[in-house]
């Protein structure tokens, strides 16, 4: 199970996880995410601090909702990563693609650049 909680400042939309992100839950989270996106909050920050688990479909649904967001000349930030999943970030080459912020609160920030 895997818990959404959202909030909008501005433009941007901050959405905070919590649980594990497994293959059971993320087709629900990226349903949502999608949705977001679709009804045109296209400045997203991803809190990853209630995280408890990242499995590999996690990673594939951050790149899905990335590519979705730069094609629309948005922007995504995550924040709250523990050094276990910036590690499996840096080793699959997922890194690169994404901006990252330690806070939920920097994450913001560099939303409204």
């Amino acid at each position: 199970m895997i818990d959404l909680q959202e909030s909008q400042r501005g433009e941007a939309t901050l959405v905070a996880l919590s649980g594990k992100l497994d293959a059971s839950t993320t087709p629900a989270v990226e349903a949502r995410l999608l949705e977001l996106v679709r009804e045109g909050k296209k400045f997203l920050a991803l809190d990853f601090a209630g995280v408890t688990y990242l499995a590999s479909s996690g990673l594939r649904m951050m790149l899905v909702l990335a590519r979705q967001i730069n094609s629309l000349e948005g922007r995504l930030v995550l924040c709250g990563l523990d050094q276990t999943m910036r590690d499996t970030m840096e080793v699959t080459g997922f890194l690169p693609y994404f901006r990252l912020a330690e806070s939920s609160e920097d994450a913001l920030l560099l939303l409204e650049e």
